[in-house]
């Protein structure tokens, strides 16, 4: 054979291996494994003949006749460059769409009640934040007229002046009206408070239908082994957000165990 004959063999090969190892990296993650593996034993097989082509040619005419053939086609060696440029095509397609998971992929997953203290709209969680620092100083108020009152309680039947008696009592009734005041504004603190949290699980939940925030959980009833699923933003116009349980709620299925993020390349 001449030099040139058994140079194109050995590039054709050579081109072959290239090409079936490029379709075994590109399926490096692919649910067949077995599939993925003798694609590199083939593209090592290959490379092994393409090295060594001197010393099987001579020892098997027929391959050798057949692969000169073949060798000499241009349409063989467009195959032979299609493929790589596809794996190439299909491997860069797939690195682009991990970075882009990488970027929406949030960088800490929280609870649904830890995502309202934190993800919430600023206007909504510094309302939210005054209302109770509010309702914590009428707390404390409410307590210290308790004190008070109670004190002056124990203390009247030990008084033996009238004087000082009916001074106690005025002053008893005054404790009473200002305890009687205070818990009617705390009422009110706890209303808005309460208010204020539906604002933040409203606001949440607007977020995560329109996409600036991503849940994830598992489908109730669980079995075990179960993936966790990230929750389609299209789910959120019929789910509804259970702060308490960590649950979204839809017409006829669940989903558990909830954890919600904010995505990296959000705003």
């Amino acid at each position: 054979m001449l030099q040139g004959d058994w140079l194109a063999v050995q590039l054709f090969i050579g081109a072959a291996a290239i090409s079936v190892l490029g379709i075994a990296i590109t399926q490096a993650g692919w649910t067949h494994r077995w599939f993925v593996r003798w694609m590199f034993v083939l593209a090592a097989l290959l490379i092994i003949a393409s090295v060594g082509w001197r010393y099987f040619e001579i020892r098997i005419p027929i391959i050798d006749d057949a692969l000169q053939a073949v060798a000499s086609s241009r349409i063989a060696w467009f195959f032979m460059g299609i493929v790589p440029a596809l794996a190439a095509g299909m491997f860069l397609s797939d690195s682009l769409r991990r970075r882009r998971e990488a970027t929406m992929r949030p960088s800490e997953w929280l609870s649904v009640s830890t995502a309202m203290d934190t993800l919430a709209r600023q206007d909504l969680l510094d309302r939210y934040q005054y209302v109770s620092e509010q309702f914590h100083d009428a707390a404390n108020k409410y307590q210290t007229l308790e004190q008070q009152i109670s004190g002056l309680t124990s203390q009247m039947p030990l008084m033996a002046d009238d004087t000082t008696r009916t001074e106690a009592a005025q002053k008893y009734v005054k404790l009473i009206a200002e305890r009687d005041a205070i818990a009617r504004q705390s009422e009110d603190w706890v209303s808005t408070q309460r208010d204020c949290l539906e604002a933040l699980r409203t606001n949440i939940h607007a977020r995560l239908r329109d996409g600036q925030l991503i849940a994830k959980g598992f489908l109730a009833p669980h079995t075990p082994g179960a993936i966790e699923r990230i929750i389609p933003k299209e789910e959120w116009r019929f789910l509804s957000l259970d702060a308490t349980a960590n649950q979204a709620l839809g017409p006829n299925f669940e989903y558990i165990a909830l954890l919600i993020g904010k995505p990296r390349s959000s705003p």
